[in-house]
């Protein structure tokens, strides 16, 4: 409902031409090897292939055991590359590729990939700082790009998540080109370096030889600001967020009322020279860094003798659907629902029907039909299809569908305004009350609004509107044919949320304050590219956030004014490193440091106050959002966490939150989580050296001994005391171990 095709096409083409020259050349022009290099077949390039590997050897390390080579040659709109690829073997898998300009003999990208990296998939002590990792990476820069590295300024990544389940990480620097000291988006530089040894692992490159306009008269900041406020950017809305908890029966998910930015195709941006929203034709857009059966014969037969003579008492649950269902429409009534609105032709046989629940909302039903043609029927103008859908409580049509073969006829019934008139006239009839709910969506009709044609079908978008505020969630679709002169398509969109009222929202220009303190206004260059094709570069203002390993976010809470990632959860308190300042002589130190830049254990922020009791709570959740990750988990309450801990088997005792964690349930929950406590429940098998072995409870030893033995809880001396109150600082750093014999 929000975007139209055009729109999401503009995107899609968008991004394709964004994504970094790792990838392999759009058009192979022929291939060769290094044993016989000849390329007569194509137009000689200014670096031959032998000078492209020479190139490539010179600046990087090529494995020797990578022998076999083969290499390809691409020009595409006016990019001309050589592509070269070194593999492993069958025993010692992995690959070495790398682009060559074939121009000038820039290396424009380069990826190694070895299996080693594959198989230790434990966390570990990264060898390698991110300090060290940018000294490697402003090397590589300063040996590749020589003079033009002044141009690049390496952008701040503070808050990127180090994961722990994928083995020895990637250091991921990201570099901006800068032109005049103005950034130029979508131009520099991206390194990745192993954290185990140092090595590069991955090197893009995307430089463009541009002309760019001189910093000359433009407005300052504050101009732009007045002018991004003036804008029609920002635009109050209801807004529905992607639920992250399974609605209890009955339940309405609640909207939100949101400030979203509306930039459309220019992301926001204000014309550094005008003081104008910058004005893009039709077919440009921005290139910038911003942004998922076997037979049935006896099948009745078998089930029939399997079936016992008792009858089976139907669980609540159970008897609670049959009751729901026993009041829903049968087929042929939904059948006759669709049919009040839909004629279907004697040509059209149905080949389906389906009662299914509502994906929106688990409490409604919908029936769903299809009719098509069953042997062919070369008439032109017939119908091939028709599905359709009804409430399977009321029989209100909720959609269909209708595709005609070609013919011959040309005349044209319907203009624009004709085609609109017949659309509201036909939803006025089929939905009265929502139809006095919606408006048409201005910007759909605009893009839409092309002069009727033979098999064009006239769009229309119709978005509702709540309290005087739009609701893009809920709305009607319709297609109008305008030479048969029918309807071939309604499509309504339509949900019960409960919408909040607009008492306590900011006003507008509160709303971009807010906004512009976490995205502040930048002058920037931009490409603007026509139909695909690049063009000049403009000097804009555009709301750009300083650290990019922020999740970009153009939805603004309403009323709090914070920015709302896509479950509708504030973006401040999503997902976050931790840079621990307390761990001076802390045993563990090292692996503490690792868990909190995974982002574990932020209980205090950047304090992680290790000589405190670990209390149940901040152990399971940090055991839990290690093995389901932090998205989507990081709003769990404690009660929760503990519910979640008992389902899967890690916490089979009765205990609170606030409880502290002794050396006894340390290693009973570490064994359940690493799936060893089926081992550790076997009886008369165990031994422990302990000298206080007689104080272990008889249903721990098992426990205490595997976790002991592999090294996952470690003790100073002989005296386990098993009682004991373990410290926040040894239950991290024994759960950093039972990550690493987890995976």
């Amino acid at each position: 409902m929000k975007n139209n095709w055009r729109s999401f096409l503009s995107v899609i083409v968008v991004a394709i031409l964004l994504v970094p020259t790792i990838f392999a050349p759009l058009a192979l022009a022929g291939e060769s090897s290094v044993s016989s290099p000849t390329v007569e077949s194509l137009a000689m390039p200014e670096v031959s292939l032998e000078k492209a590997i020479q190139i490539v050897k010179t600046n990087f390390d090529v494995p020797t055991q990578y022998t076999d080579f083969s290499s390809s040659y691409n020009t595409y709109d006016g990019r001309q590359v050589w592509t070269l690829r070194w593999n492993g073997t069958a025993e010692r898998p992995g690959e070495f590729a790398a682009e060559v300009n074939a121009i000038n003999g820039d290396i424009v990208s380069m990826n190694y990939w070895k299996n080693e990296d594959q198989l230790a998939n434990s966390p570990s002590v990264p060898t390698i700082t991110k300090a060290e990792a940018q000294e490697i990476s402003n090397k590589l820069l300063s040996r590749l790009l020589g003079k033009r590295t002044e141009e690049l300024s390496l952008i701040p990544s503070e808050l990127e998540i180090v994961p722990l389940n994928y083995g020895p990480f990637n250091y991921s620097l990201q570099y901006q080109r800068l032109i005049n000291g103005v950034p130029f988006l979508s131009n520099g530089a991206n390194v990745q370096v192993s954290s185990t040894d140092g090595h590069i692992t991955s090197y893009n490159l995307n430089w463009n030889d541009v002309k760019a306009p001189e910093v000359k008269g433009v407005i300052s900041v504050d101009q732009a600001q007045q002018a991004f406020v003036a804008a029609p950017f920002f635009k109050l809305q209801y807004w529905i967020p992607a639920s992250y908890r399974p609605l209890l029966a009955g339940q309405k998910q609640e909207a939100k009322l949101v400030y979203q930015l509306r930039g459309e195709n220019n992301g926001g941006a204000i014309d550094a020279l005008t003081g104008l929203p910058l004005q893009l034709k039709q077919g440009e857009w921005l290139a910038t860094d911003q942004g998922g059966v076997g037979g049935m014969g006896s099948a009745k037969s078998e089930r029939a003798n399997s079936v016992s003579d008792g009858a089976q008492v139907l669980t609540p649950q159970e008897q609670q659907e049959v009751e729901r269902t026993a009041k829903l429409l049968k087929q042929d009534e939904a059948i006759a629902a669709v049919k009040r609105w839909v004629e279907i032709p004697d040509n059209l046989t149905l080949r389906s029907a389906n009662l299914s629940k509502d994906w929106r909302n688990d409490d409604k039903r919908i029936w769903s039909f299809e009719w098509s043609i069953i042997e062919t029927d070369t008439k032109e103008g017939n119908s091939k299809y028709i599905n359709a859908r009804v409430s399977a409580t009321t029989g209100e049509l909720l959609g269909f569908a209708i595709s005609t073969q070609q013919n011959d006829k040309t005349e044209v019934k319907l203009d624009r305004a004709a085609a609109q008139k017949l659309a509201e006239e036909f939803l006025k009839k089929v939905q009265p009350e929502r139809f006095s709910q919606v408006v048409l969506d201005p910007e759909t009709d605009l893009i839409s609004k092309m002069s009727p044609e033979p098999w064009n079908n006239q769009a229309f978008s119709y978005r509702r509107v709540v309290n005087g505020v739009d609701f893009p969630e809920n709305g009607i679709i319709i297609n109008i044919d305008p030479v048969a002169g029918i309807v071939t398509n309604f499509e309504l969109n339509w949900s019960e949320y409960d919408l909040p009222g607009l008492s306590g929202i900011l006003s507008k220009d509160k709303a971009v304050e807010s906004f512009l303190k976490a995205r502040p206004l930048t002058l920037t260059y931009v490409r603007i590219y026509s139909n695909g094709i690049p063009g000049d570069l403009r000097l804009v203002y555009l709301p750009i956030a300083k650290d990019r390993s922020i999740p970009i976010s153009n939805i603004l809470d309403a009323k709090s004014g914070e920015l709302l990632d896509y479950q509708g959860q504030p973006v401040e308190k999503g997902p976050k490193p931790y840079s621990f300042t307390d761990l001076a002589e802390v045993t563990g130190a090292a692996e503490i440091t690792v868990l909190g830049q995974a982002g574990l254990f932020g209980d205090y922020g950047n304090s992680f106050k290790p000589h405190e009791k670990m209390s149940v709570a901040s152990m399971l959740r940090a055991m839990y959002l290690s093995r389901f990750g932090l998205w989507g988990n990081m709003g769990l309450t404690e009660k929760e966490v503990i519910n979640k801990a008992k389902e899967l088997g890690w916490l089979t005792e009765d205990l609170k939150p606030s409880d502290p964690v002794n050396r006894e349930l340390l290693a009973k929950v570490l064994m359940r989580y690493i799936q060893l406590n089926k081992l550790a429940e076997l009886k008369d098998i165990y031994q422990v050296s302990f000298q206080d072995s007689d104080q272990i409870s008889s249903d721990a030893l098992g426990y205490v001994a595997i976790a002991s033995s592999t090294g996952i809880i470690k003790v100073e001396g002989q005296v386990l005391a098993p009682r004991e109150t373990v410290s926040r600082a040894e239950a991290a750093t024994a759960l950093f171990r039972a990550l690493g014999w987890h995976n």
